[in-house]
């Protein structure tokens, strides 16, 4: 391949790649002689592989090189190595330190040299009359076994060699960083604040031009997120298609993509396509470069706090495709949630205006041409909340607009029709709803109040003979009446709840008998002054929303006077002592509350598919201050929604979230239901165990199952409208090494590394430590029989 005049032979070179790669039996490999013709042998490089050696012209004006093209097993991975022809080859080592160890050679000539007297002593009397004395050395100590004493010195010289994994190299090049397999994972941000005017286009342009300079020999996988992440074009797809149609597969998917309505989970997406690369990484058995490319616009609204607790790999830059509109001036309207318990709360709206913003005037109306506009003045980087225009008389809308600034993709809110839901209570009770003794006169006055819920107290009698549709959501017995014990068992068979709260006694076994539960015992209990709640199960959904320590203080309720409850069903003692089956099968009995005396407060028992609530004292004045404490509306709201299935939610959610169905009991929520989305497509027979969770764009979902039906308004995520860029810096604080800001130094030990895991391929299979440790056993099989020669020449003791 190499003339006279400088060049190597063919056979010269195959026989320094055999030393090189004696052991290389699964890879094919190539050698071409490179000079500048080499792009052109480069590109056709792979037609070359398997095929042995090829001849190349010499130039005259550089001296030819030979490069090595290497095949991996899997037949994908090539290697471009450039030997040249100046050097020759050389031997260099892993370990220099273990070099130390051959000081050790030179024990031998110490010990060679260093003469010990005799160990024998044979005592004659006749020297007791004499006066010892040491004895002479007449000359100086030397070396009396020269072959030994080299034998053993080049034994442990040899060891240390072995230890240094020693290696056979040629004058290898640095490669070329075109020429080596890389990975390039690019990341899309496809959120809602990409469809402002001209980001998409910008970014797909970007990455159409830095695509074009990309090597052939780097494998490309796109990746998109916005509330969610999604392989676009993965590895697993790339490896079943030809090199060839790879990048071509990864731009036409590009061009599919389109920015949704979700939100931006920036500190996801990362971190899932950092976890897929180094997921490939691992099935490797050499480390390859590794990058990532993000297009985002970066908008501060992303949520990037799931880096804090991510340790980002040191060998995986970020380098960022930023992209940003011509005019970045944004104010964003989002509608401001509203509290139920309030009586009075009316619709509001917060506009806010972003802090890279040239506007500071915008207009508020409603979607609909009569409507009037309000001017509002919010300063860049501020927020202002304010009340709507008023609708005019006769009109109907179900959003608001905001104009006045340069991006519209966040200037509109849905507002769903929110009516008061009709919900009936029956109470089973003597006395006047006008009596302030009695429990009713304190559940009339707290559902008049209820913004949330329209509710009607009504009689026993009203029900019994009422149509299925107008049944009760909730029951409360405080004076058992016989003729209601049909409509208890009916309204415990739909799994719902009835309330007892009896004053007596008698009076609570009484109710607890028409609801089909005995073996009950309740006896007035004594109490000393008054009792307290003490324990209280925080778990169970009437009290869950307690369990924070500022609303979990139950010790300002003072009660006069309370029942003992016992003969309570638990896990490990079943009602009647085990000899039904059928009882035996039964859930225990749960006791929500207790009193400060350990004798249950609350008890919820179960009945059929429902539940009997048990309060061991009542809230009227007689028994206690509960009906005057600020624990008491939320708790009975709390009963009603837990025995009817009412879910409260917000007025408006996220574009992305899932939706709960509206349940109307137990014994519907088993049902399907039917969705109606906000371009009037419907989709039946949706299983209502599930949460709905096509909600990809905003506007008003209609969802109704059997007996209820209701609007939600699924709106923009509010971080979408903080448009304001994140910067490097920022990113650089949660740990992400970003291409462009490493240090020269960082750089060099880059390529240190990967110069060094190239010594330990070509070490590993080369193997000359192997070598070298049998001559080590040669050298002392030879020394322990030089050793046993010389003694047996050594004349005896006399």
């Amino acid at each position: 391949m190499i003339d006279g005049e400088g060049n190597r032979s063919i056979a010269d070179f195959s026989h320094q790649f055999d030393r090189l790669f004696p052991r290389m039996t699964d890879s094919s490999v190539g050698v071409v002689s490179e000079s500048h013709g080499w792009s052109q042998q480069k590109n056709s490089a792979k037609n070359l592989v398997g095929s042995g050696l090829h001849y190349g012209r010499k130039d005259w004006g550089e001296p030819p090189r030979l490069v090595m093209l290497v095949r991996s097993g899997s037949g994908r991975d090539l290697r471009f190595h450039t030997v040249g022809n100046d050097s020759g080859h050389f031997m260099t080592w892993l370990f220099s330190l273990y070099w130390l160890g051959a000081l050790a050679a030179a024990a031998p000539l110490l010990f060679h040299m260093w003469r010990r007297m005799p160990r024998g002593e044979r005592p004659f009397s006749t020297l007791m009359f004499l006066t010892p004395s040491p004895p002479r050395i007449t000359s100086r100590s030397r070396v009396e076994h020269w072959l030994l004493m080299l034998l053993r010195a080049a034994a442990l010289a040899l060891l240390a060699f072995a230890f240094t994994r020693p290696l056979w190299r040629a004058s290898v090049t640095e490669p070329d960083e075109a020429a080596n397999e890389q990975q390039l994972a690019i990341l899309v941000d496809t959120s809602a604040s990409m469809r402002r005017t001209g980001v998409w286009d910008q970014l797909l342009s970007l990455l159409d031009e830095r695509l074009e300079k990309v090597p052939q020999q780097t494998t490309v996988t796109l990746y998109r997120f916005d509330r969610s992440f999604e392989p676009v074009v993965d590895f697993d797809e790339l490896r079943m298609m030809d090199p060839s149609a790879r990048r071509g597969l990864v731009r036409a998917r590009l061009k599919e993509l389109k920015p949704s309505w979700e939100g931006t989970r920036l500190g996801e997406g990362l971190i899932r396509t950092a976890t897929r690369l180094q997921e490939v990484q691992t099935e490797r058995a050499k480390p390859i470069v590794q990058r990532i490319w993000l297009a985002s616009d970066l908008q501060s609204g992303a949520e990037v706090v799931a880096l804090q607790g991510y340790e980002w790999p040191e060998n995986l830059p970020v380098e960022l495709l930023r992209v940003q509109p011509a005019n970045p001036s944004n104010a964003g309207l989002q509608l401001v949630e509203k509290n139920p318990e309030l009586a009075e709360d009316p619709l509001r709206v917060r506009i806010t205006n972003s802090g890279d913003s040239t506007l500071d005037q915008f207009r508020l109306k409603w979607d609909t041409p009569t409507s009037p506009e309000i001017v509002v003045y919010v300063p860049p980087g501020q927020s202002r909340i304010l009340t709507p225009p008023p609708l005019p008389a006769g009109t109907t809308s179900s959003s608001l607009l905001l104009t006045g600034d340069d991006q519209d993709f966040d200037n509109r809110v849905y507002i769903a029709e929110s009516l008061p839901e009709t919900r009936l209570v029956v109470y089973c009770g003597e006395e006047s709803a006008n009596a302030v003794e009695g429990g009713r006169f304190y559940l009339d006055r707290l559902f008049a109040a209820s913004q949330r819920l329209r509710i009607e107290l009504r009689e026993p009698s009203d029900f019994n003979r009422a149509s299925a549709d107008a049944q009760p959501s909730l029951i409360v017995v405080t004076t058992p009446q016989p003729d209601v014990q049909p409509l208890l068992r009916q309204h415990l068979e739909k799994g719902r709840t009835v309330l007892i709260v009896s004053p007596t006694p008698e009076a609570t076994l009484a109710s607890l008998k028409l609801c089909g539960r005995e073996g009950i015992t309740v006896t007035e209990a004594s109490v000393d002054k008054y009792a307290m709640l003490g324990e209280i199960d925080y778990s169970h959904p009437v009290f869950a929303p307690f369990a924070e320590s500022q609303f979990s203080d139950f010790t300002g309720i003072r009660f006069w006077k309370h029942r003992s409850i016992g003969g309570l069903r638990t896990a490990d003692r079943p009602e009647g002592g085990g000899g039904d089956e059928k009882i035996e099968s039964a859930p225990a009995d749960r006791i929500l509350a207790r009193f400060d005396d350990s004798d249950p407060a609350i008890v919820e028992l179960s009945v059929g598919r429902g539940k009997v609530i048990v309060f061991a004292s009542g809230w009227q004045p007689a028994d206690s201050q509960f009906a005057r404490s600020s624990k008491f509306p939320m708790l009975i709201f709390r009963l009603l929604e837990h025995s009817n299935g009412i879910i409260p939610r917000p007025g408006s959610q996220g574009v992305g979230s899932p939706i709960a169905w509206p349940v109307t009991s137990r014994e519907e929520s088993s049902g399907t239901g039917i969705a109606r989305l906000p371009d009037g497509t419907e989709l039946n027979s949706l299983p209502v165990d599930q949460p709905f969770e096509q909600t990809q764009v905003p506007g008003i979902y209609d969802l109704s199952v059997p007996g209820r039906i209701e609007q939600i308004a699924v709106n923009l995520a509010a971080e979408e409208s903080r448009t304001v860029p994140l910067t490097q810096e920022q990113l650089e604080s949660f740990g992400l090494k970003m291409k462009g800001g490493e240090r020269p130094n960082e750089q060099q030990v880059q390529r240190q590394r990967q110069r060094q895991l190239q010594l330990v391929e070509m070490e590993h299979s080369q193997k000359l430590w192997q070598q070298i440790l049998l001559a080590v056993i040669g050298v002392l099989l030879l020394e322990t029989f030089l050793t046993g020669l010389f003694g047996a020449k050594r004349p005896a003791a006399a």
